[in-house]
């Protein structure tokens, strides 16, 4: 049975119930804040392993260590979203609120001030960039647009060099990336309907240029997406809704896939609205510091953990953060000095253009249509096409993914005890990402009379990879000086994932290191 068959699809949409009033912006955990703070002086709890973030590479984690027999809790600084009978669960376009944002009265994609609220998405304003991450149970699963492409030899080299055998990923640990997640392309009678005028209209025009467009694996269910088509599930994929969550639960998000079937074995437990704020070492142990907020973002408590074992999956912001604060405070000081440099935005640029033929009043997504320009004369790019909502006439976004140096770094401003972003967008080695796509959208252009370049933007990534590094950990996954401390995440990444989205790369990458350190866990723990 292939392994995205984890839960049928009832189990996934009924699943946590209970907490839905809390994913459509009550508050959960008012009136729990004088018991909670009674933990604060109680003793570290106890456990194996230690998983710190819930999204691709920490429900992977989870899910190998359970299927192995092994106890772990997960920490996740959000809350769970259950898709709700209502399809009401996520903000959408039309009602912005703190849904949409991570503790914030702002977000990038919309001019509406927000109530405070731990949402779906954060918008990390570093300098040069803003960088975007998902917060909740299903970490950046929950807010991507599922595309999951995998490397071509060349350009995976291209990011990787011989760091990383490109052999053993593809003969092993993409394929099960893509079982796990459970990935398809768009079915025909999806693409043929009124709702995805757009992704043919883009196959149409791209082809014009001579391109090669194709659909592209997507972690969707095209059985919900068919609903929405004929009304028995809420709007959500056919009108373009993907970054703040789909309403319908038709994105396979990994709190409804791998990590469900990880909780489902019963050795597997998952803490919400808890954040990380320090580890360190602790006879043998790590002890880990957390502090547990309401839905207003108050600290209601500062309960900590003693773990054997620590999975770092927090994603390249959250983990990169974690470790260059505990680092500067005296917690972790040996770690590799390495670590807070070598972060990349994947090369993401964002394109508008203007001037197509009118698609429909809310374009189906999330982008399904791929073209790859290996040989173009800047540097080799990939453009996928994004629902958009021109204000008159006809256009379409598209996200360009080439390469960028891992230029970003982070540091420790110990003022507001706080780490930040630097990105040196004007840098010559990162603007020529942007000379590849202009290349592509003006053979668009050209090729498709009376359409033009409305805009053109990399101020904001989706992608954020790198700030730890492959070189940091070891063959199971280990910081170096730190064993048992293991990062799994995109901050491994070196700046770019081949001139593709890195979410596939990213769980098979997980996969493949959990594996790895299956072993040296299991003896520790039967040893205890």
């Amino acid at each position: 049975m292939p392994e995205h068959n984890l839960l049928s699809r009832r189990q996934l949409l009924t699943r946590a119930g209970a907490v839905a009033a809390a994913a459509v912006g009550t508050t959960a955990f008012a009136g729990a804040g004088t018991a909670a703070r009674a933990a604060d002086s109680a003793a570290p709890r106890p456990t194996d392993v230690l998983i710190i973030g819930s999204g691709y590479a920490g429900a992977v984690a989870a899910y190998r260590l359970a299927r192995a027999g092994i106890r772990s809790t997960v920490i996740e600084r959000g809350l769970r979203w259950p898709i709700t009978p209502q399809g009401t669960t996520f903000a959408t376009p039309a009602a912005p609120d703190g849904r949409a944002a991570w503790l914030s009265t702002t977000s990038p994609f919309t001019p509406a001030t927000l109530n405070v609220y731990p949402g779906v998405l954060e918008a990390f304003a570093g300098s040069g960039i803003t960088a975007l991450a998902g917060a909740g149970v299903g970490g950046g699963s929950l807010v991507n647009n599922t595309v999951m492409l995998q490397p071509s030899a060349a350009l995976f080299k291209r990011s990787f060099g011989s760091s990383l055998s490109y052999a053993e990923m593809n003969s092993v640990w993409y394929p099960r990336a893509a079982s796990l997640i459970g990935i398809s392309p768009m079915p025909n009678d999806v693409y043929d309907s009124s709702f995805y005028t757009a992704a043919r209209s883009w196959f149409e025009e791209t082809t014009n240029a001579g391109y090669q467009p194709f659909r592209c694996d997507l972690a969707i269910n095209w059985d919900t997406v068919r609903a929405e088509i004929v009304g028995t599930a809420v709007a959500s994929a056919i009108v373009g809704q993907s970054i703040w969550g789909m309403n319908s639960g038709a994105k396979r998000s990994v709190d409804n896939t791998i990590l469900a079937a990880a909780e489902k074995t019963g050795r597997t437990t998952v803490q919400t609205l808890t954040r990380v704020v320090d580890i360190q070492p602790s006879n043998g142990n790590y002890l880990v510091s957390c502090e547990v907020i309401d839905t207003s973002g108050n600290v209601v408590s500062r309960p900590s953990y003693l773990a054997r074992h620590v999975f770092l999956a927090a994603g390249s912001l959250g983990t990169t953060r974690l470790l260059v604060r505990s680092r500067a405070i005296g917690s972790l000081p040996h770690l590799p000095a390495q670590i807070g440099s070598g972060w990349g935005n994947n090369g993401d640029i964002v394109g508008t253009r203007i001037g197509m033929p009118f698609n429909n009043p809310s374009d189906g997504g999330p982008s399904g249509i791929v073209i790859e320009d290996a040989s173009n004369s800047v540097q080799p790019i990939t453009l996928l096409n994004f629902p958009a909502h021109p204000a008159s006439g006809g256009g379409w976004a598209a996200l360009g993914v080439t390469f960028a140096p891992p230029a970003g770094t982070f540091t420790y401003n110990s003022a507001t005890d706080s780490v930040q972003l630097t990105w040196p967008a004007s840098q010559p080695s990162v603007l020529v990402g942007a000379q590849a796509m202009t290349e592509v959208l003006n053979k668009l252009n050209s090729a498709n009379q009376g359409t033009s370049t409305a805009a053109m933007s990399s101020a904001t990534t989706s992608h954020c990879v790198g700030g730890v590094g492959l070189d940091a950990i070891g063959s199971d996954a280990s910081l170096h000086g730190y064993p048992n401390l293991r990062v799994i995440d995109s901050s491994l990444l070196p700046g770019s994932t081949g001139a593709v989205p890195p979410a596939l790369t990213v769980t098979a990458l997980a996969d493949r290191l959990v594996n790895r350190a299956l072993i040296p866990i299991k003896a520790s723990l039967a040893n205890a």
